[in-house]
């Protein structure tokens, strides 16, 4: 059953039109804009917080020393290409550091419309091979929403490079097809009290840059599932990306991938990060699938 809280937030969020506005976000977009938020005190009371710089973008990497026999988390956040680093990401952080005991690798990537499609993700993709020989534990790559996309696209370019593979893939609330060919998402929009279809296609094409939208640079379902790691995903069925995600399950079924997808009646777009009973279920869930098979 959908919690009290989960469904107050909802039916605010449809009283009030409180979609999260892309497009005003686009038309005040900054160029090389860095993430407002860095790693908050409490992370640095409790763990080791270590700044890098690539091509001008901070990576955070955060783990103290016993963490170093785990694997390392490489976190790809989300908002559209749009917006960096959030209160929210940093909660989550914390909370799977506690969970897992491994360190993690978080960069605040470059955005639109400064960068496209081809600039961010190579920035990923030579930020997870720089990781490889330092790694002696391997990577777990995750992220939410748009950052879902580039742990994807990471992932498949390591299988194409014939590069040693993350030991696990975890996507949450995955943006995963860029195009308007899904009929799904016609039928998921209306109650998606969070995105908007018409400022995610402009976000689209921003990224896209000189890409088609259905290039696998841009919309990874469209890229090849074979040779994955297992894939975790979290979906909900109010988030108009929950049409990735079926897409998602039929792509890896195909390709013979293993992978587990959990579905969350009612659930918004990144509700993971909101505090309900639901959010606190899916991040025991995310905490199991990290741990699954390896030592504390």
């Amino acid at each position: 059953m959908t919690s009290f809280k989960s469904m107050l937030s909802y039916q605010y969020r449809k009283k009030t039109h409180a979609k999260y506005d892309l497009k005003k976000q686009i038309s005040t977009l900054s160029h090389g804009k860095l993430s407002e938020m860095v790693p908050p005190e409490s992370l640095a009371k409790k763990y080791s917080v270590q700044t890098y710089s690539k091509n001008g973008r901070p990576i955070y990497h955060i783990g103290g020393p016993e963490s170093e026999r785990r694997p390392r988390i490489l976190y790809f956040h989300g908002g559209a290409f749009l917006t960096g680093l959030t209160k929210k990401h940093w909660g989550f952080a914390e909370a799977l550091l506690e969970g897992t005991g491994c360190s993690m690798v978080i960069p605040d990537y470059p955005l639109v419309p400064e960068h496209t499609c081809r600039k961010i993700s190579s920035f990923c993709m030579e930020l997870y091979e720089a990781m490889l020989p330092h790694c002696p534990g391997g990577i777990i790559l995750m992220g939410d929403s748009a950052g879902a996309a580039l742990a994807m696209i990471t992932a498949q370019q390591a299988v194409q490079r014939k590069l040693p593979l993350p030991h696990r893939l975890l996507l949450l609330s995955p943006l995963l097809d860029a195009t308007k060919n899904n009929p799904v998402k016609n039928v998921l929009a209306p109650r998606d009290p969070v995105l908007e279809p018409e400022g995610c296609q402009e976000a689209a094409l921003l990224y896209a840059g000189s890409e088609p939208l259905d290039s696998p640079l841009v919309s990874p379902i469209f890229g090849s599932m074979k040779g994955l790691p297992k894939v975790f995903a979290w979906t909900g069925t109010n988030d108009m990306l929950y049409a990735d995600t079926l897409l998602l399950r039929e792509a890896l079924h195909q390709a013979k991938t293993p992978y587990h997808i959990y579905t969350y009646p009612d659930m918004v777009h990144d509700w993971m990060f909101d505090g309900f009973r639901e959010s606190r279920h899916a991040i025991r869930q995310i905490l199991q699938a990290v741990n699954a098979g390896l030592t504390l």
